[in-house]
């Protein structure tokens, strides 16, 4: 028994003296000045700048093809209510119904484009677009009188040239 302590007590020694060696090999100073390599730094901090104005741009352009995406969908079945309407045609409520989820999907999809990296000047009148095309949506769903469905879509057609014309720049 007392020959396992005399080994154990060895080992813990030879460990805490091999920790001691170690430990006082990584503490010494290496002589000199630290000093960032200029070119290294200056070529990184235009590689991250590069990256971050890259997504940036590609948020944007998905953000302004979303839209164009998104209205043309939306005023595409939105009309076909319109002239089912006008015509008095057996189909109305079917075509008020499809455009009432196109319009709501539209909008979804619009929402789920205008991330973090989007510019607040795009990002501001896409969100306004999103709201007026779910006001759109429940305004039609509940079938509202003609001049409070027309009120909504003057709003909705303001918001989308805002929209539009804000992303002229951006994307296809």
């Amino acid at each position: 028994m007392r020959q396992r302590e005399r080994v154990g007590v060895a080992g813990a020694l030879v460990a805490a003296a091999t920790g001691m060696v170690l430990i006082g090999a990584c503490t010494k100073q290496v002589p000199g000045d630290a000093q960032a390599n200029q070119t290294d730094l200056a070529s990184y901090t235009s590689e991250v700048a590069a990256s971050s104005a890259a997504r940036v741009q590609k948020a944007n352009d998905d953000a302004c093809d979303g839209l164009r995406a998104a209205n043309k969908s939306s005023v595409t079945s939105f009309n076909a209510y319109i002239e089912a309407s006008n015509n008095r045609a057996p189909d109305t409520d079917a075509k008020a119904d499809e455009a009432v989820v196109v319009l709501r999907n539209n909008a979804k999809d619009l929402a789920r484009k205008i991330t973090n990296e989007v510019i607040p000047v795009l990002s501001e009148p896409l969100r306004a677009y999103r709201d007026n095309t779910n006001t759109l949506a429940d305004t039609l769903e509940r079938r509202a009188p003609t001049d409070e469905l027309n009120g909504v879509i003057d709003t909705f057609n303001a918001t989308k040239d805002e929209a539009i014309a804000v992303c002229e720049p951006y994307g296809n």
